[in-house]
């Protein structure tokens, strides 16, 4: 029998959010961030209880970094064009080293498709994301963000796996892959282990 412990709850309960129908009302107040200031507050909260860990102390400032940059991009790309439910889950769980981020947003392909029009597949979007300065909102000289998300992961030492639509992007031990997905979702999901 397979024991479902609380980490893994809420890594399953993001992809529960992306399957819904209709995702409004799934979640609780304390697990949407339906705003940007909500989100920066809930951030801030998270880099304090980090900064209470001394086994943290050289790499709390990256691990805000990560999250900061991932849930900062659901804001920015998804604006006015969410499926339902507006916002951002966030969970965070210090002692079991997990965060845990999903949006109902238009995910990574079709937000690159904007600038990018010959993306094949979510596999190829999520790595052009991660590895490439670009970015959804052209005219705009933006795009370090998620490269900048790559780079920490892989020097600190953390494991990130991305999902969004049919694509699985896995940075662990220092190594990175990308496969397709049985089951696609709209939106992103990030589960950053540290």
């Amino acid at each position: 029998m397979y024991y479902m412990n609380e980490s893994n709850i809420h890594i399953q309960k993001a992809f529960d959010w992306l399957a819904q129908e209709n995702g409004v009302g799934f979640l609780t107040a304390e697990e949407l961030c339906a705003t940007r200031d909500v989100f920066q507050a809930r951030l801030e909260k998270m880099n304090i209880f980090l900064k209470r860990e001394p086994q943290l102390d050289e790499i709390f400032s990256f691990i805000v970094t990560i999250v900061g940059e991932i849930g900062n991009n659901a804001f920015d790309h998804n604006l006015g064009t969410w499926r339902d439910e507006a916002g951002l889950y966030f969970y965070y769980d210090i002692p079991s080293r997990l965060v845990v981020l999903a949006d109902r947003g238009l995910g990574i392909r079709t937000t690159l498709k904007r600038v990018r029009p010959e993306i094949q597949n979510d596999c190829e979007a999520l790595m052009i994301a991660l590895k490439e300065v670009v970015t959804g909102r052209a005219p705009e000289k933006r795009g370090n963000g998620l490269k900048l998300v790559e780079k920490l992961v892989l020097t600190q030492n953390m494991e990130l796996d991305m999902y969004s639509g049919a694509g699985h992007y896995t940075i662990k031990q220092g190594l990175t892959a990308c496969s397709g997905e049985e089951r696609a979702y709209q939106g992103v999901i990030a589960v950053l282990k540290f």
